[in-house]
């Protein structure tokens, strides 16, 4: 591959530290529900570093032993690749028949390298009614130029739409080391491909959605905003992982700490102020045994719970949308102002 380079665009918005303020949100969910909750799973496998995907070395994190075993350079590791497969071969079919037993959908940041060679489920997870989002090209941030990165993001449409059979995904992305400059690229992307792009997950700062600048106001395109759907680092299964398996390592610990979670955001929704809550997953972490019981635990818990609504971000997305348009004039307008090009 040969990339120009081309120009580089710095998307630089103000710092919000207040959003909301003290008058926050009010009716917010349909059918006016005190919650909305939110599964993610992040469908990774097979799109991971290493020498199978014409990589120079092993992934060095987020697998069991990922705290005590060096990477591998120049050599597979069939260790740790054996994890990742078992991510799909047993961790997604036990994710899927708990999920359909109680009727709820999740959103999948999918990798695109992932979906390419995991057989059949992409498309089955998509004609079931989960929501297909772009983790990546190959879960990464590839691209040391604006238009290598273009490509990237690119060929990740490419590759998911191929391996669901549809024309209108993804509807967003989420990439854990992204930058704001990211946000341009893709949102450049999705305006040249034609697929709608109706939220950014690379967020962390609110419990409920909220609106940053357009990115591509520094390319001379008018702000329709761009809307973020904030993540979780909190209520993510990676705990299982922390410390060598050494944080939360009991499925309880993390029911609890989902309860909790719920718990509290639960009454602000009944005092007026509905939330929202993610939940993140790996099947080759949560699809475990053991830990699986936690979100089990979970489903239970919140379904005999009034006024909950269980949605994929896409759905949260369009709600928001729908409820709250982008703002130009008023409390957080002057936070949307100018932005420089370099």
């Amino acid at each position: 591959m040969a990339f120009s380079g081309g120009e580089t665009y710095l998307y630089t918005p103000d710092r919000d530290y207040v959003g909301y303020g003290l008058e926050q949100p009010r009716d917010c969910w349909p059918n006016g529900a005190k919650i909305a909750v939110s599964f993610v799973l992040n469908y990774e496998e097979g799109g991971e570093s290493t020498l199978w995907n014409g990589d120079e070395k092993s992934i060095g994190g987020l697998h069991e032993t990922f705290s005590d075993r060096d990477v591998q350079v120049g050599r597979r590791d069939f260790l740790v690749e054996s994890q990742y497969e078992y991510g799909i071969r047993q961790g997604v079919p036990r994710l899927m028949k708990l999920f359909d037993k109680y009727g709820y959908k999740f959103t999948l940041w999918m990798v695109a390298r992932s979906a390419e060679v995991t057989g059949f489920y992409p498309r089955l997870l998509a004609e079931k009614g989960h929501e297909i989002a772009d983790h990546g090209n190959r879960w990464t941030v590839p691209g040391e130029t604006y238009e290598e990165a273009k490509w990237h993001h690119h060929q990740a449409i490419d590759r998911l739409q191929k391996a669901t059979g549809r024309t209108d995904v993804p509807t967003s992305w989420f990439i854990a080391n992204s930058t704001l400059d990211t946000k341009l690229v893709r949102a450049e992307v999705h305006k040249e491909r034609g697929v709608p792009l109706l939220y950014s997950s690379d967020a962390y700062a609110a419990d409920t959605p909220y609106y940053i600048q357009d990115p591509l106001v520094v390319k001379g395109e008018e702000d329709h905003g761009m809307l973020c759907v904030p993540y979780s680092l909190t209520n993510n299964d990676v705990v299982f992982l922390a410390l060598g398996a050494r944080g939360v390592g009991k499925a309880n610990d993390f029911f609890e700490l989902l309860k909790a979670d719920f718990d509290y955001l639960y009454a602000e929704g009944e005092r007026g102020t509905p939330k929202m809550m993610t939940i993140a997953m790996h099947s080759r972490v949560l699809g475990k045994p053991g830990r699986i019981m936690a979100i089990k635990r979970f489903m239970e818990y919140i379904s005999k719970k009034p006024d909950v609504w269980v949605a994929t971000r896409q759905e949260i997305a369009a709600q928001w949308r729908e409820k709250f348009p982008y703002e130009k004039e008023g409390f957080t307008a002057a936070l949307h102002a100018d932005v420089k090009k370099y």
